[in-house]
Formats: structure tokens, C-alpha cells, sequence
């Protein structure tokens, strides 16, 4: 069967209905098979998935039957509850247990487990019909280990400026480009008790408040570790970062919130109790979602604001890898990795897209006339612009970054409720954070990424 190309399918969304869209991009996912793999090639194969539900990998899911007629392989998915997926796939890994062909996994994930050579380079295997290229470049490096491959994203986000637009047209306010004028905007725009300036994420873990405290840090010249892995996320820079993240949280958010995470940031900026918030861009659905929200119409997006050192959005990305336990050599691997490419092709992306499942991954989408049809402009550009900026290394990609962020989230977590200074925050962190390292042997050998503003 003939490939759809991209200018061919982007040309009709001009004369085609949605149900066609999508019959079209469902056609080029069965018809881009023949590039990724090989006719009745896997009979007696099983690929086993250990993975969570998401919309992009729940759709990958449920179009596995057409791998498993063309190519005679039996493909397993096993949906775990987050932490639980977690455990389970670290267990798998370090015990080379051989449970699982296929890991579902985090991208701050990949230097635990391709540092412990839990799972096997792609680098020879990548077919010219990926396009890997297509990527956004952010995504291959996040996915990427001391200059190897390890894995293909499936969801991606980063962080943008949320904003109710009519809000701000109300009292005058531009949109910030600068936390300074985020600051300012935000405390204009309180109105207490009925709305405030903004929300923030406050709670404390390095999925929390270091997720989006860390652009503060980075946006005033702040790193976290030195060249012998000493923390210095302590620093002047860090400690004035903190301190301004601290600052618009009690000046101009809501009481309490100090200690909110993502769920209570995203609801209060739904029902129109704060205008402003910078988060994810997953929650682009909810906030135009007449059931889950009332400011429908109403939001305007932008890239994070700058500090002096410019803007650094946050980024998050969850993909696919191969066990290593799996022979390299053997009929199993390839059926791993042919199934890999192709569910991650930019043919299932665009699929997805079709059906209303976002979190693009792929430049071709985010620019194709098929995701001009269905978002925002001023949304689309955003995230366009938010992936080109973003750092690969705007958290640290260590193996014990998990536990290092979660330190620092519960320190700093106290400067946002007030209890405490960002200085005593940081240096409390940094502290605790040493000894781990010193009892790790981690503390003394030389840091394996390159700092934002490495060893200034």
C-alpha cells in the first residue's frame, strides 16, 4: 500500500471533513507499516510493554493490532498506576528479569537507567522512515546519554504563560515578558477576595514546586551542581530566583498556596480565581473545556517570562525504551524496536492529533495545517517557541536527580509558607543534599552534564 506524505495529507485538510482527517491518518498508519518492519517476519515473537495510561500511549495501544497482523508478533501491554510502573520496571531492569521488552519511562529517568546499561542504545537501529530529524531537539536530547539514543519520546510538554486575556485588557497590563513585569502584572491583577494575580506551584517534590521554581532559578544564572558534583544551588543567583518565586506566590496568589501542587494551581486558574499561572502545557484542554472550566474564550498564552539570564521553560517528556535484557542479536529485539519507530512514527502522531490527542512531539505537527485547524495560534506558538528554548539540562540528568529534587522541594516548600528564608532553605538543601552524595560516594567525581552557567 502507498505512503501518505505529509504535503499530500496537509493540502486536503482544505476540501476534507474532520471524519475524513481522520480516516486519512488512520490509512497512513497501516500504510507506513512496510517502512518500519516486515511482513509475517515475527511469528512466535512476544514484545511485552510495561507502561501507564495516557491518551498518546492508550492510542498506541489500541491500533497494536495492526503490528500484530502484518508482522505475526504478539504484542502485551501491561498498565501500572504510575509509581507503581516505576517500581516494577526499575525491579525488571536492575534484576534483568526479562519480564518486560519495552519500558515505558520518563525522560529524567534515562540516565538511571542507561548509566546501569538497563536499556540498549537505538543509535544503528533508527529507520530513515522515522525521520528522526523531525523531533524537536530538545526531545532527542532528553532522550539521549553521554551521546547515545536510548529512547523515543511519546508525550512531551513544557511550560508556558497562561493568562486571562480580558483580565488584562481590563486594567491595561501587557503581557510580561519578564518576571519583573509578571510580578508587577500579578499584583495589579489581585483582586481579593474574588480573583488573584496568579498561581503557583508551591507543594513540595521535584515534580511540584522544583518543576517550575527551577525556570526562576535558571532565569537568574543559577546551577545546581559544580564540576566535582559539589551542590550550589545555594548561590546568590539561586537565593535571588527563590526569593522572587516566593514573592509573587505571597504578594499576589491565593492564601495558602504556597503549598499547592499542580491539581489546585490548574483548578483555580479553571474557575477563574487567578489570572495567571505558569504550568504545563497539558492543561490546554481543561482550561477549553466548557465542563471543566470557566474561563473558555477568555486565556492567552505566551513563553515564560525572562529573568536577567533570559527564559528557561520547564520540560517533561515520557517515551518508550528497550530492555537491555532483551539479545541484541535476536528476532525479539528487532520486533522491539520496529514496533518502537513505528509507534512513535510521525504517521501515529498525526493519527493521534487527528482524534483530538495532543502533547505533539514532532516539528511537522506542530506546524501542520491539521493542528492550525483545532488550537489556539497563539497556544501553538507558544509551545513552538517553548521547545526551542527549553534546556535539555534544565534539571540536572543524573541518576540521583529524583532524590536531590525532592530535597529541595521539601526545603524550599518552607520559604514559600513564609516559615523561612530562601537563604536557610538553600542552605539547609545543599547541605543535606551533600551528605547523600558523600554516603553515595557521588560527592567528589566529576559531574557528568554541562551546567547552564558551568563553574561561573
Amino acid at each position: 500500500m502507498k505512503n501518505f506524505t505529509l504535503p499530500a495529507m496537509a493540502f486536503a485538510l482544505t476540501s476534507l471533513s474532520a471524519a475524513a482527517f481522520a480516516q486519512d491518518y488512520e490509512g497512513a498508519v497501516k500504510s507506513a507499516l512496510p517502512d518500519f518492519t516486515t511482513a509475517n517476519a515475527y511469528s512466535g515473537v512476544t514484545i511485552n510493554v510495561a507502561c501507564r495510561h495516557l491518551p498518546a500511549m492508550d492510542f498506541i495501544e489500541a491500533h497494536k493490532a495492526l503490528f500484530e497482523q502484518y508482522t505475526g508478533a504478539k504484542v502485551n501491554f501491561t498498565d501500572y498506576p504510575e509509581n507503581d510502573l516505576r517500581s516494577h520496571i526499575v525491579t525488571d531492569a536492575a534484576n534483568k528479569a526479562g519480564g518486560f521488552q519495552l519500558y515505558c519511562l520518563d525522560d529524567n529517568y534515562i540516565p538511571l537507567f542507561a548509566s546501569n546499561h538497563w536499556v540498549q542504545p537505538l543509535d544503528s537501529v533508527i529507520k530513515p522512515a522515522y525521520k528522526i530529524d523531525d523531533l524537536f531537539d530538545s526531545l532527542r536530547a532528553a532522550y539521549s546519554w553521554q551521546g547515545k539514543l536510548n529512547g523515543l519520546p511519546i508525550y512531551s510538554e513544557v511550560t508556558i504563560l497562561y493568562y486571562r486575556k480580558d483580565l488584562l485588557a481590563a486594567k491595561n497590563i501587557a503581557v510580561p515578558t519578564t518576571i519583573d513585569a509578571l510580578e508587577a502584572a500579578a499584583v495589579k491583577l489581585k483582586d481579593a477576595p474574588r480573583t488573584y494575580g496568579i498561581a503557583l506551584r508551591g507543594l513540595r517534590g521535584e515534580g511540584m514546586n522544583v518543576y517550575t521554581w527551577t525556570e526562576w532559578l535558571r532565569s537568574y544564572g543559577g546551577d545546581f551542581l559544580g564540576a566535582q558534583m559539589q551542590p550550589v544551588f545555594d548561590s546568590p543567583a539561586a537565593i535571588e530566583g527563590t526569593e522572587h518565586y516566593a514573592k509573587i506566590i505571597t504578594e499576589a496568589g491565593p492564601p495558602g498556596s504556597g503549598t499547592w501542587g499542580w491539581p489546585q494551581v490548574s483548578s483555580s486558574f479553571a474557575a477563574g480565581r487567578v489570572a495567571m499561572t505558569v504550568e504545563s502545557t497539558a492543561f490546554y484542554p481543561t482550561f477549553n473545556d466548557p465542563k471543566q472550566s470557566n474561563v473558555v474564550g477568555k486565556v492567552g498564552y505566551a513563553v515564560v517570562p525572562a529573568g536577567p539570564k533570559g527564559a528557561y521553560p520547564a520540560n517533561y517528556a515520557i517515551g518508550l525504551a528497550v530492555a537491555a535484557s532483551v539479545p541484541s542479536d535476536s528476532k525479539q529485539f528487532t520486533a522491539a524496536t520496529d514496533f518502537l519507530q513505528w509507534a512513535t512514527s510521525q504517521q501515529m502522531e498525526f493519527a493521534r492529533t487527528a482524534q483530538d490527542i495532543g502533547n505533539e512531539d514532532r516539528k511537522s505537527v506542530n506546524q501542520s495545517a491539521l493542528l492550525k485547524s483545532k488550537l489556539d495560534a497563539g497556544y501553538i506558538a507558544a509551545v513552538s517557541e517553548g521547545q526551542k528554548i527549553t534546556k535539555k539540562d534544565y534539571r540536572p540528568m543524573i541518576p540521583q536527580w529524583r532524590e536531590m529534587g525532592d530535597i529541595i522541594g521539601a526545603h524550599i516548600e518552607t520559604v514559600f509558607t513564609g516559615e523561612t528564608t530562601a537563604k536557610a532553605a538553600l542552605t539547609a538543601a545543599a547541605g543535606e543534599v551533600t551528605t547523600r552524595f558523600k554516603a553515595e560516594g557521588v560527592a567528589g567525581t566529576a559531574r557528568p552534564y554541562e551546567e547552564l552557567f558551568a563553574d561561573q
